[in-house]
């Protein structure tokens, strides 16, 4: 990604013949810490451009890629793609190629060195279906050409991601916490502007030929509390000591190294935020129409295609069903490193293993329509889906609920940026990558307990925090003690994470304790709107909301079935799976047993 808070000119940039050959100093290693520090922010987007995309890519090109790290990210959402990252700069290249040797994406990740103030789009094959731009499309001598281009570059129906700074980013305290009022304008006064960050980008994007789009605001904030965030902060506050104008006064001048020592001791009140607007627009289907699609008619509708959707269809389609299969391309997993307790897949990305499962479904006849479904109504035989007032609706025999859960995560900072990587929830999903490791557990209630002592299995360094949970029992208290786990009181104002690495626990008190890793027991519940919509009751358990169902996946409502975590709240992906194959060969057996019956009344009333 192209930060545009390295205050390098676009004269700068592109004056030499071979421009961007010699980086300035520290220039890469500022883009590697900006991209850790935007995970989060990163993940967000991405989850946004895979729900606008209406099939999964094959192309997708990364405008500016810079060190590499979202090139990466591209490569592992969308396991289906290949990833062309574009830069000017050959050292910035060879970032992204080890980044993605490091990754094992290397083989779908193609480098490619060009000045995108010039054609790119010679570069990479036609009719991409994703074209990503994250802080890179200021730069140029001319944003407008650059977003015809990326709008040329698309297919009918290709997605355009659009990151850009919505204001000038700042450092806060006016003081940089020297003392000194008013030291940051004073420093900042001759510094250049940030580009075409005030540009009207909606008005842009609709000029270049894009529909109406979707837009969001995010924000990075960085301080000091953590080393990512520290290192950070000094190239920023030593690339403004580094060009301070003539005539500041030696005390600024000193003051301005007094708070760069404070920055590198993680004392420093310093924060540094950046307000960035993020556009998904897309190229129309057809030039000047609106595609109306024809209604769907299948025996099954699936909703949901992860891992029990995807089973139930395919041995549903395995026996020659007609099926449908409906997927919003959100899989609750997405963001852990890899499935584990599935034999023969130990270690497999969960995006990886959707795209292996959703090709079988395909080759077997599944038909996948991406999309989320909005209503459902009807009765057994005559099932109607809507996906949406523009989109097809789909009418079916029977339905599958395979829309698994939301996990409501509790609101600490840092929880998000590490959930499923260093922040876990399961023990027996992602114990075994944090065994003999610092474990703090968030308890919320006595699931927490529990919690702590199924991870005491796996480290004996495994720390409760009550964080705003009651006392435990006494029988709690006496369990937690013989398991030789401490209790900390007090709530938890952040867990300290460094793009998605635990590191402390910090408490509102200021106390601090190193941590390698973080459990929390989310609130899961199932998405049972569309149950309900149609007159089911949804079940409320210790663990959260679910659809009650019989252990075939079958719901009190005539032709509704349930598979998959949204019936079964503690399911892991294995049992997802073994659930999906279970309420898809049922269902098949009903629909059978329907037609025979159907048949035999036939064949009665035909008689003489």
């Amino acid at each position: 990604m192209t930060p545009s808070v390295v205050r390098v000119t676009h004269t700068e940039q592109y004056a030499a013949p071979a421009p961007w050959q010699d980086l300035p100093a520290g220039f890469a290693e500022h883009l590697e810490l900006e991209a850790r520090l935007s995970t989060s922010l990163r993940n967000s987007s991405l989850e946004r451009a895979q729900a606008a995309l209406d099939t999964p890519p094959a192309h997708v090109v990364d405008l500016g890629s810079g060190v590499g790290a979202d090139a990466v990210a591209l490569a592992q959402r969308f396991p289906t793609a290949r990833v062309h990252a574009l830069d000017v700069s050959d050292e910035l290249l060879a970032c992204v190629r080890a980044a993605a040797t490091t990754a094992q994406v290397a083989d779908r990740v193609d480098a490619h060195r060009v000045d995108l103030n010039d054609d790119w789009t010679v570069e990479i094959p036609d009719g991409a279906d994703l074209v990503w731009a994250a802080l890179s499309v200021h730069h140029l001598d001319n944003p407008a050409k650059a977003l015809r281009r990326a709008y040329s570059a698309l297919r009918p129906g290709g997605v355009l991601v659009l990151a850009e700074l919505a204001a000038a980013p700042s450092l806060d305290p006016d003081d940089l916490g020297s003392g000194r009022a008013g030291l940051r304008e004073r420093i900042l006064d001759d510094r250049p502007g940030p580009g075409y960050a005030g540009a009207d980008w909606a008005e842009l994007l609709a000029d270049a030929g894009f529909v109406p789009s979707e837009q969001r605001e995010q924000e990075l904030v960085v301080d000091a509390s953590t080393s990512d965030g520290a290192r950070y902060l000094e190239h920023q506050v030593r690339s403004h000591r580094d060009h301070l104008a003539d005539d500041v006064s030696g005390e600024d001048r000193a003051s301005l190294g007094e708070v760069l020592v404070s920055i590198r001791d993680g004392a420093s009140p310093v924060s540094y935020r950046s307000a960035r607007t993020v556009w998904v627009a897309a190229r129309p289907q057809a030039e000047g129409t609106v595609d109306q699609p024809a209604d769907i008619d299948a025996e099954v509708a699936v909703v949901g295609g992860s891992y029990a959707g995807l089973a139930a269809a395919i041995i549903l389609a395995r026996s020659r069903r007609d099926v449908v299969m409906i997927d919003e391309g959100q899989p609750r997993n997405a963001s852990a490193d890899g499935v584990h307790n599935l034999l023969g897949h130990e270690g497999i990305s969960p995006r990886e293993l959707i795209a292996k499962g959703r090709a079988e479904a395909e080759s077997y006849g599944v038909r996948v329509v991406a999309g989320r479904a909005t209503g459902l109504s009807g009765t057994v035989d005559d099932f109607t889906l809507r996906l949406g007032d523009d989109r097809p609706r789909i009418r079916a025999r029977r339905i599958i609920l395979a829309t698994g859960l939301v996990d409501e995560l509790p609101d600490i900072p840092g929880v998000r940026e590490g959930w499923g990587k260093t922040v876990l929830h399961c023990p027996f999903c992602h114990g075994w990558e944090v065994r003999d490791q610092r474990i703090g557990v968030v308890c919320r209630d006595e699931i927490g307990i529990h919690q702590a002592i199924l991870f005491r299995q796996l480290s004996n360094r495994v720390t409760l925090f009550l964080h705003e949970a009651p006392e435990p029992t006494e029988q709690q208290s006496a369990m937690l003690a013989a398991a030789g786990i401490p209790v900390v009181r007090g709530r938890i104002e952040k867990l300290v994470v460094e793009g998605a690495e635990m590191r402390a626990v910090r408490l509102e008190s200021g106390e601090s304790f190193d941590m390698d890793a973080a459990v929390v027991a989310p609130h899961t519940h199932a998405r049972t709107g569309l149950f309900e919509s149609i007159g089911g009751t949804a079940e409320q358990t210790p663990f959260g909301t679910q659809i009650p169902a019989d252990p075939r996946g079958e719901t009190a409502v005539p032709g509704v079935w349930v598979a998959g975590s949204g019936g079964q709240l503690t399911a892991m992906v294995s049992v997802s799976s073994a659930s999906g194959v279970t309420t898809g060969s049922a269902v098949h057996g009903d629909l059978v047993m329907a037609d025979l019956d159907r048949m035999v009344r036939s064949r009665h009333d035909d008689l003489p």
